[in-house]
């Protein structure tokens, strides 16, 4: 089957206009004139400019052709706006959809030609833009236009051909069997190996090594060596106690070495000065060495909650990784892992799979602007997760040569080939290549999303112009499903067009969400070498879907080290050690390589989350708009924190301005905090300016409080302004640990009636309301009067006086952590009791509100 330029709907979009960003401006061409056109091959996307607004448009999907009526669909982008991405450059914000079209075709088989007229984009999906869909509908019929266009007969066989081969694929479900989860509540290490331990011989002694992980496992006389950032530990059974060893045998050293030089394992020989310091102290982070599936989920000490507001969910703060405790459900535990739910009544489980249709009520009424409502994409129904289906189907494309671009692959012994279950295919399985045999001279081979071909297992190699249909049929059930998501689109002379979507990274459409893997097992090949197979679990993938930059995945801590699939065996990043194309930012997915990059962050938009165990910091931030669907607030803003597992020093900052059309309440503010629990020792400040629009009263506060283990101090100021009367002033409070000894003082000026008592509290007074003491927050409350006479006497005396006394600098708000958090983690406001939110008295607190000793259920 020859295929040129995919051009189905290249000029049935406008793609043959001269000048796209004026779609609409241009003649409509006419049959006649397009059947004698030429065919626009340029490779996808393809972007326009149309009344304003920056569209891009993905390769389309052929769905049917009946007779002369042929209906299809295709992925949309449509340009939002720009934000600085976590590489300092300026990115597209893309709000994703679908736009399913039909046309009426004439087929002229001799010129293998077919053409296209009545082009009619009839009706589109924006699962987080409903508002502008109708915009967005005619924006699109404009760059179809209305006249008779070509497209190539060859290309569209061959996507209907795909597309009803992948249609029969989605009705095979994935695996959602749980893996055993394991908590840790300090920091930890996961080793996986992929499988019962294979043990080779290394010709160093009587030295053998473990093959099939990554990490450097080494076995002689009875004791297992690890190295880990040129450091050595050693345990009498895989299962520890693991222990520093300062000089292991000679004959260990020389299979560690000729391991090393052979590319065959990772020891973590980049580390973070940190880890330097902790492995020289003779400090060990725990060490989990499992070879079944596994996911580790390191807590940085006891749980430390936080309520969603308006639910009964709780979730645990001082982690990276999303746990979540339901009150409602006797505080049932659940975790979100590889985009799938698990419950259990406790941390210890047993752990259950809970489809994302049965979860409680709650999960799905997460706030929008939640620090937690990035798994709203792991929650079938929601606009969050329809638009993550959406950007799950968008390809990253690329052009390539095809005369420069080649293959080179290797087998272990001669090649071996085993069937692909449910189809006519067969793999071979002793290669890090996936290489198809789809008949006697033809096999098909992809490596970083290029797709080659050979009349032999051994080739030579040639970069492929297309793809047997019958490829795109390998269930889920295959561990070799992850080709499927890669693509030909055509090819231009040596030019040859190819893309990728998310799937060849390892995301599943399921049951209405994308998660991760296909939770199927497989036979890795354990020879003379090892190349594993594609893992479901045990790199704490974590999906996530953000206000400001839709959705994104990526590897967190729980990758930990030496995974069983990723580099250099085996998976899409192969030998090159990094996606043939750039990570694309904006696009479906934004997807880190793991191999040697422990614990690295998931990036969603600016968003981060980050996880290190070598340097023990992990944390989230965020910086971006939000709206809130239920109130109509909406604002943007920004917020981080990170601890250190090794020190416990926990710092935080946040910062934004929101509004509330409810109230009629804007809030700008910013601060920090930052607490070490094992000293004690912690300090916050911050200042905030509250506007509210129907009042028209303005409100700036700020302040600055510490704590060491001598005592603690704040200070701070305020100044109010608007109907019912204005009002400043500052105060402070200090505190002596050893003496016991509190002193506190401050002043208020309330339209010139404001006071400073003789016990420290501020006072105001006004006709018809009297007393009035200040509280913490800067508000008056009606008391019966000061503590002293002199008080009384100094009102008296100033009532007498036609000046009164003012505050001066009253107007410039010191730090004071009283800054407005919107959604940030209250851990930064308040007092500096620890950053452990109270929950006494609370409906998570006290007297049964988590199990165990009066708290949860651990």
């Amino acid at each position: 089957m020859r295929v040129v330029g995919w051009s189905c709907l290249v000029l049935a979009l406008g793609l043959v206009m001269n000048d796209p960003g004026r779609a609409q401006q241009h003649d409509v061409p006419t049959a006649a004139a397009s059947t004698q056109g030429t065919m626009d091959s340029r490779a996808w996307p393809h972007s326009f400019d149309v009344d304003g607004t920056h569209l891009v448009l993905h390769h389309p999907q052929l769905e049917s052709w009946s007779g002369n009526q042929l209906k299809g669909r295709l992925a949309v982008a449509v340009k939002t706006g720009t934000q600085t991405g976590s590489d300092g450059k300026s990115h597209d914000v893309l709000a994703y959809g679908v736009a399913w079209f039909s046309a009426r075709t004439v087929t002229e088989k001799a010129l293998r030609q077919v053409s296209l007229s009545n082009i009619t984009i009839e009706r589109v999906s924006f699962p987080t833009a409903t508002a502008d869909q109708a915009r967005y509908q005619s924006l699109l019929q404009k760059v179809a236009g209305r006249g008779t266009q070509l497209a190539d007969l060859d290309t569209m066989e061959a996507s209907l051909a795909i597309h009803q081969a992948q249609s029969e694929v989605k009705s095979v479900a994935v695996r959602n069997d749980p893996p055993e989860i394991i908590f840790s509540f300090k920091p930890a290490l996961l080793v996986l190996i992929d499988g019962t331990p294979a043990v080779r011989p290394t010709g160093k002694g009587s030295v053998g090594r473990i093959v099939n992980t990554r990490s450097l496992l080494l076995q002689d006389g009875g004791q297992y060596y690890m190295l880990l950032a040129s450091h050595w530990v050693k345990a009498p059974s895989l299962d520890g106690p693991w222990a520093a060893l300062k000089s292991p045998p000679s004959s260990v050293l020389q299979a560690a070495e000729a391991a090393e030089k052979a590319g065959q394992v990772d020891t973590l020989d980049n580390p973070s000065d940190t880890l330097k310091q902790i492995l020289a102290s003779g400090q060990l982070p725990g060490i989990v060495v499992r070879t079944q599936p596994s996911e580790l989920i390191v807590i940085n000490g006891d749980p430390q909650f936080e309520a969603i507001p308006g639910s009964q969910l709780a979730y645990v703060v001082n982690t990276p990784s999303d746990v979540f405790i339901d009150q409602s459900q006797d505080s049932m535990w659940y975790v979100l892992i590889s985009g799938r739910w698990f419950t259990a009544a406790s941390t210890n489980g047993p752990w259950r799979y809970v489809p994302g249709k049965d979860l409680p009520a709650d999960f799905a009424r997460i706030p929008s602007d939640s620090p937690k409502s990035a798994v709203l994409a792991s929650i079938p129904g929601t606009p969050e997760a329809r638009e993550s289906l959406i950007a799950n189907s968008v390809p990253q494309t690329a052009t390539v040569n095809a005369q420069t671009t080649q293959l080179h692959l290797t087998y272990d012994g001669p090649p071996q080939f085993k069937p692909i279950d449910g189809t006519s295919l067969s793999y071979a399985w002793n290669t890090p290549v996936p290489v198809i045999r789809v008949g006697p001279d033809a096999y098909y081979a992809v490596q970083n999303g290029v797709w080659f071909t050979a009349a032999n297992a051994n080739g030579p190699w040639s970069v492929a112009v297309e793809v047997p249909a019958v490829i795109y049929s390998i269930p889920p059930s295959s561990s070799l499903h992850y080709v499927t998501y890669v693509y030909v689109y055509g090819h231009s002379d040596d030019q040859v067009y190819v893309g990728y979507s998310p799937g060849y990274y390892g995301t599943v459409s399921s049951d209405g969400v994308v998660v991760y893997g296909t939770g199927y097992a497989c036979s890795p090949w354990v020879g003379d070498v090892w190349y594993g197979c594609p893992a479901t679990y045990g790199f704490d993938v974590s999906f996530g879907w953000t206000p400001w930059a839709g959705w994104a995945f990526g590897f967190a801590w729980g990758a930990a080290w030496s995974s069983a699939w990723y580099g250099p065996w085996w998976g899409p990043w192969g030998y090159w050690n990094g996606g043939y194309y750039p990570g694309y930012w904006g696009g479906a997915i934004s997807a880190a390589n793991v191999y040697g990059r422990w614990g690295n962050s998931v990036v969603a938009g600016r968003g981060v989350a980050w996880s290190n165990p070598w340097t023990g910091n992990y944390g989230r931030a965020g910086r971006g708009a939000y709206y809130n669907t239920a109130t109509g607030g909406h604002g943007r803003g920004y917020a981080g924190w990170n601890t250190n597992a090794y020190t416990g020093v926990t710092s935080g900052h946040a910062g934004g301005i929101r509004y509330n059309p409810q109230t009629g309440r804007a809030v700008a503010g910013h601060g920090g905090a930052a607490v070490n629990p094992y000293t004690g020792n912690a300090v916050a400040g911050g200042e905030h300016t509250v506007v509210n629009t129907n009042t028209g009263r303005v409100t700036q506060a700020g302040g600055v409080a510490g704590r060491t283990n001598e005592g603690a101090g704040a200070a701070g100021a305020f100044n109010t302004q608007g109907a019912g009367g204005d009002a400043r002033g500052a105060g402070y409070v200090n505190y002596n640990r050893d003496t016991g000894e509190v002193n506190h003082g401050g002043v208020v000026q309330v339209n010139d009636h404001v006071y400073a008592g003789h016990d420290g509290n501020v006072y105001q007074y006004t006709d018809g309301q009297g007393w009035q003491k200040a509280d913490t927050s800067g508000n008056f409350n009606r008391v019966s009067g000061p503590d002293s006479e002199a008080t009384e006497q100094d009102r008296m005396a100033r009532d007498r006086s036609a000046s009164g006394a003012s505050f001066n600098g009253a107007d410039r708000p010191e730090q004071r952590p009283q800054f407005d958090r919107s959604n940030y983690d209250n851990r930064f406001h308040g007092n500096m009791g620890g950053f452990r939110p109270s929950f006494g008295g609370g409906r998570f607190g006290g007297g049964g509100g988590f199990r165990g000793g009066g708290g949860f259920r651990r």
